[in-house]
């Protein structure tokens, strides 16, 4: 399916729904629309595509929602219905048609006159989605809604520490090793790269040099909002739970910037520019974005994962959502910063293994 609806929510009021659709990337989108029926089959909304939110691994990423003009609707009810269905029409030809909790409808009008939706699940809870992974085939409940979302990455000249001392994140490939958190060497098996346009949402965050104590970041590190971060050793923290804190910020004013990760056998804690954050867990939320070639070759690295997790999981340390981690932010001062030579433990964010810290100590040379 050349571009398909990748996953919406219906159950819940307008504030909560949406609709994501997963395009080729470069595609002309401004025939594009996405049609609203109701259950007698005739045409209530509809609305175009508008500006993509991210690209990832070969799809423009758009998301119809609350800020769309004319989505939020002020019905209790919210825009839609559990007998509605959607349309994704490219101008020329309906692409897909869709309905959902055990319902179909039969259109009456075009683009979609004619047509009987399919059917393709519920959601037994509000605030959960239905997803796609696999182009539009088929739909699973998804309890972690995503919209629009984007792997945990870092930008463009980050450092991560291999064996061989500090490598720019571009430059790593397949077969490449990296120093974990345990102190051992990984090898890389799969990178990933992407272009993601930024519109305000979902703005990079970065830990300026020294924000998370000495050497931490011995310089800037630049990462998306959900990547990961190492807190008190002992749990992953989301970046954007940490902009409270002096020297972290949201990115404003770059118009896109350029995503690298990479994924070992595991999910590991390795450092990033002095700084313990993690390696691509390859979760639903992002096979969903991928190439089939990309799919095919993560199936046959990772032959023995079990279905609908993580392929290289479960996650190195427990995974704290952003009020959590604020939370437990709360408990501890704010880290002095500084840009000294020195490795030590500094608050929540002291490194997990004394081996690495040693490491870390005698390899940064800044």
């Amino acid at each position: 399916m050349p571009a398909y609806i990748s996953e919406f929510s219906y159950l819940g009021t307008s504030s909560g729904e949406f609709i994501e659709i997963a395009v080729p990337a470069g595609t002309d989108v401004s025939s594009y629309s996405v049609i609203f029926y109701q259950f007698n089959g005739t045409i209530y909304n509809g609305f175009s595509l508008g500006t993509s939110v991210t690209t990832m691994n070969g799809h423009d990423i758009y998301v119809i929602n609350n800020s769309s003009l004319g989505f939020s609707t002020g019905d209790p009810m919210g825009m839609f219905y559990a007998d509605d269905a959607i349309a994704l029409f490219d101008g020329s030809a309906v692409i897909q048609f869709i309905s959902w909790a055990g319902n179909t409808v039969t259109a009456v009008q075009d683009p979609a006159n004619g047509l009987t939706s399919t059917e393709v699940g519920f959601t037994a809870t509000q605030g959960n989605s239905l997803q796609s992974d696999d182009g539009g085939l088929t739909y699973y409940e998804q309890t972690s809604v995503n919209q629009g979302s984007i792997p945990a990455c870092y930008a463009t000249g980050m450092l991560l520490l291999t064996p061989q001392g500090w490598c720019a994140v571009e430059t790593l490939q397949e077969g490449d090793w990296l120093l974990g958190a345990d102190g051992e060497a990984h090898p890389i098996l799969w990178v990933w790269r992407g272009t993601q346009a930024l519109d305000g949402t979902g703005n990079p965050v970065l830990i300026s040099r020294g924000a998370l104590g000495p050497n931490r970041p011995f310089a800037d590190l630049i990462v998306s909002p959900q990547h990961r971060i190492v807190l008190d050793g002992s749990t992953f923290a989301p970046a954007k739970a940490l902009t409270a804190l002096k020297g972290i910020r949201e990115m404003r004013g770059k118009r896109e910037i350029t995503w690298h990760h990479f994924a070992c056998a595991a999910h590991i804690a390795v450092l990033a520019n002095g700084v313990e954050s993690e390696s691509l867990l390859l979760g639903p939320q992002v096979l969903k974005f991928l190439r089939k070639a990309d799919l095919h070759r993560l199936y046959s690295l990772f032959k023995n994962a079990e279905k609908g997790g993580a392929l290289n999981g479960p996650p190195a340390l427990p995974c704290l959502t952003v009020a959590a981690a604020r939370r437990r932010l709360a408990a501890f001062e704010k880290p002095a910063q500084d840009t000294t030579n020195d490795a030590a433990s500094c608050g929540p964010f002291e490194l997990t293994h004394n081996l690495l810290g040693e490491r870390l100590a005698k390899t940064v040379a800044f």
